[in-house]
């Protein structure tokens, strides 16, 4: 009995992992990285599977080797040597070399960046202090590639494509690469299929024909209801609300001051999704920046009421305020009706409109963000939300700095933060060592199936 019980949790090798998604990206190729964050979230996913980098943050967010196995720089940060683990093959065949690495990182850093080999590592310099360098070579788009004559594009992770079809719903194929470094993953095969909705997703996993899905906020407890395994990473989405000042509606600070007292970010946290977040007074979760309780997130609907008093104005049924969402993206579909029950309460009528993903309404005087902070990197991930804005970007080298741009927007109330959303994923029985880092993503190559489907089960 003992030796049975030690079997079943013994992990094993084989079977095709399922997995679905609802966002599409049209090729793995790092140098075309998507602009929006909820793309390249998908892309970073899909290419962590096929792709190294030079370096890697480990679960508590610190820089560990991955294909560089040590690095020093100047005394002043502007010069880097990263010397390359020796071995390491692409998934051709063809082998690392420092020529190799480096050109690859030169297209991915620009200009601004000299990229250069010696016999055993890459040295990255700049006219400029890089005190971050590390952080930023171990996220986003960085990864090391090799190109083939033929235009294909090669790694050194876990996977290779086997199969890469365009179109809507395809099914795109990862088989586990052989020579990988750090040893082949445990499923012989990824079948990924992306372009799927929520809610054939959650259908999919119940119905046994999906192994991982995506689950949205306001779905992760249906689904368990139904049977299905979750997960859930830490708060790695912020919700905002961000004014369009450029329309005379909302250029009075009082009426936009009124706004954020007004919107009740424990209720939307709780029960709109259903305590798959936080409620957010800053940009930043407070595992990330460790000073969110700085920023209040109480409703006070008094106060609301006075400064909608003081503006003079009357936004009634006649004159709403606009406020656009995601029309995709059912959790930001929730929380905007929830926001507009909440500023009717001060006294504020305001429309909602769904709006296609990436276009911009200029009829809007608000609009609903979702913007994805995976970054352990309290500076990184600041300008990513920074630009994803549209604010101007500032020094985030120190705390303080950190801080003081963090507060600039929202004590302007150019933006109001709502909550910190949880990355989710629907589990099927067999999936075993599901275990990401906190910052949400995949790590599929640790991932193994306790009873994978037999061989030549049709998946769909």
């Amino acid at each position: 009995m003992a030796a049975g019980a030690a079997a079943s949790v013994r992990p094993r090798f084989g079977g095709s992992l399922r997995v679905q998604i609802s966002e599409r990206v049209s090729t793995i190729d790092p140098r075309q990285w998507p602009a929006a964050s909820d793309q390249a979230a998908t892309a970073e996913r899909i290419e962590s599977l096929i792709f190294d980098r030079l370096v890697r943050f480990d679960d508590h967010g610190a820089v560990q080797p991955a294909l560089a196995v040590s690095w020093q720089h100047d005394a002043q940060s502007k010069r880097w040597q990263f010397r390359l683990r020796e071995g390491v093959k692409f998934s051709d065949g063809s082998p690392l070399t420092p020529e190799v690495a480096a050109l690859a990182l030169q297209q991915l850093l620009g200009n601004t960046f000299d990229v250069s080999a010696n016999s055993d590592s890459v040295i990255i310099q700049a006219d400029h202090s890089m005190p971050d360098l590390l952080a930023q070579l171990a996220s986003g788009r960085y990864f090391i590639f090799q190109t083939a004559n033929d235009g294909g594009i090669f790694g050194t992770g876990p996977f290779r494509i086997s199969d890469w079809p365009s179109g809507a719903g395809s099914k795109v194929i990862l088989t586990s690469n052989e020579s990988c470094w750090e040893g082949r993953p445990f499923v012989d095969k990824v079948e990924l299929t992306m372009g799927v909705a929520f809610d054939q997703q959650a259908n999919a996993l119940i119905a046994g024909h999906a192994d991982v899905v995506e689950l949205p906020a306001t779905q992760v407890r249906r689904t368990a209801q139904r049977g299905a395994r979750t997960a859930s990473s830490d708060p790695v989405e912020l919700v905002v609300l961000q004014f369009n000042t450029g329309k005379l509606e909302i250029q009075d600070e009082h009426l936009r001051q009124a706004i954020s007292f007004a919107i009740d970010r424990a209720s939307i946290a709780d029960v709109i999704l259903q305590r798959q977040g936080t409620a957010a007074g800053g940009l930043l979760p407070n595992w990330i920046s460790g000073y969110a309780h700085l920023f209040p997130v109480a409703m006070d609907l008094p106060r609301a009421k006075q400064l909608v008093t003081a503006t003079g104005r009357e936004v009634s049924r006649t004159a709403p305020l606009m406020l656009v969402y995601d029309s995709d993206d059912l959790d930001a579909r929730a929380v905007a009706e929830r926001v507009a029950v909440n500023l009717k309460e001060a006294g504020i009528v305001v429309q909602i409109s769904g709006q296609i993903t990436g276009v911009k309404n200029p009829a809007a005087d608000m609009r609903l963000m979702r913007i994805r902070i995976a970054m352990p990197d309290a500076g990184l991930a600041l300008a990513g939300v920074v630009t994803a804005l549209g604010e101007a970007p500032t020094s985030l080298e120190t705390i303080d700095q950190i801080y003081a741009a963090e507060r600039a927007p929202i004590d302007a109330f150019r933006v109001v933060p709502l909550v910190h959303v949880t990355e989710s994923y629907g589990l099927s029985p067999q999936v075993r060592d599901w275990m990401p880092p906190r910052w949400g993503g995949w790590r599929l190559e640790d991932v193994w199936l306790d009873q994978p489907p037999a061989a030549g089960e049709k998946s769909q």
